[in-house]
């Protein structure tokens, strides 16, 4: 059976004021996304200093709670690997921690990766049948545009980007927020947001397929 690893990693964490108090703010905020979400079969765990890493049996929620992340740690930034594949040691459904496998592999090779550039989400998978035919490129090429969309967007906006992952209407968001629904269209429109979720609707898709759900 194949599963996503999740490794996450907050940028320049070195560098951030109060940094304890970041860290106990990030720890409640990877409970609170643990604590109701079903598609986990193990919780997001705080590894080494400020990086972490999940275990997810499907995808349906990884992009809203990549965006619940990035809208609960804003200004500071994160970027997150997920590796698919198989574990080879039983999961520990309490917290992350003490399994292998090719998933943690490619989500280790991912996050590597990622450090050496400016983006934030990355896609390992089962590497190509033939040479030069990676099926995992054009996914990361897009995640990669996305990235350059979601560079310096305000909290509202990743907030509201999460909201319509989830599937908010408008006036539920506006209620959220505590905006206009004025302010809420205009977010939509300029940053085309629809696009983005339409973009992390049909990765979620292919991801599910990889893992052969329904």
């Amino acid at each position: 059976m194949k599963y996503l690893a999740l490794i996450g990693d907050i940028v320049a964490s070195k560098q951030l004021a109060k940094r304890s108090e970041f860290q106990s703010n990030l720890a409640s905020l990877l409970k609170g996304i643990s604590s109701r979400n079903p598609a986990l079969v193990s919780p997001y765990t705080i590894t080494l200093g400020d990086e972490f890493q999940a275990v997810y049996q499907r995808a349906d929620t990884l992009f809203p709670d990549i965006f619940t992340i990035l809208s609960g740690i804003h200004p500071a930034q994160a970027r997150f690997a997920i590796g698919v594949g198989e574990l080879t040691t039983d999961i520990n459904p309490k917290q992350a921690l003490g399994m292998d496998g090719p998933a943690f592999h490619r989500a280790r090779e991912a996050i590597t990766e990622l450090k050496k550039t400016g983006y934030f989400i990355r896609l390992h998978g089962e590497p190509a049948q033939e040479p030069g035919d990676d099926p995992w490129r054009l996914l990361n090429h897009l995640l990669n545009l996305m990235t350059h969309q979601v560079d310096g967007w305000e909290r509202n906006r990743l907030r509201i980007i999460r909201g319509l992952l989830r599937g908010a209407s408008v006036s539920e968001l506006e209620e959220e927020l505590q905006i206009s629904k004025v302010a809420v269209y205009k977010n939509i429109n300029a940053a085309a947001l629809d696009e983005v979720k339409g973009v992390c609707d049909e990765i979620t898709r292919i991801l599910n397929r990889e893992l052969k759900l329904p």
